[in-house]
């Protein structure tokens, strides 16, 4: 008992060390696995335009997922139209088929950079950050979370 309280009380006092993100949000995907079609987006106020912020997107993946990596469509929006899109490959599982990311059991956490470097935005507003499977199935099983995270980063050189 006296074990499971020290590495509760560890726990919180790590978490609350790190930077706490102006947004962040996780959408829960389909039991039946994540539709091909199917756009998970995230709508974020941006008021600071001198400010830098990291954007980072995480994927929580069980056992059920048989790749070792996952293609996404990505692109970020605003109210004058699409103002970055691309694909990008990101790893799951080490060349032994080992689970990259954070948790315990067979439920793991992975976090990229949505874009290497930092963001800063031209003009203050709502952004939409959209993701898309494509991985070339219909339905991607064992994805259940899709979240997103936007750090304002307070101390930087170059504001970049």
């Amino acid at each position: 008992m006296r074990s499971k309280f020290l590495v509760l009380f560890a726990s919180i006092l790590l978490a609350s060390c790190g930077p706490s993100p102006i947004y962040e949000a996780y959408v829960p995907v389909s039991k039946n696995g994540w539709f091909k079609d199917s756009l998970v987006s995230f709508d974020v106020e941006i008021d600071d335009t001198l400010a830098a912020y990291q954007i980072v997107w995480h994927l929580r993946n069980n056992d059920d997922y048989e790749y070792s990596n996952i293609y996404l469509f990505r692109s970020v929006a605003s109210d004058r139209g699409i103002e970055f899109s691309d694909t990008a490959e990101f790893t799951l599982a080490d060349a032994y088929g080992k689970w990259l990311g954070d948790g315990v059991g067979e439920l793991k956490t992975n976090t990229w950079p949505f874009k290497q470097g930092y963001l800063q935005f031209n003009r203050s507003g709502n952004y939409t950050f959209t993701l898309q499977q494509a991985m070339r199935v219909d339905y991607l099983k064992g994805v259940e979370d899709i979240g997103l995270g936007v750090y304002k980063i307070e101390n930087t050189k170059d504001g970049k």
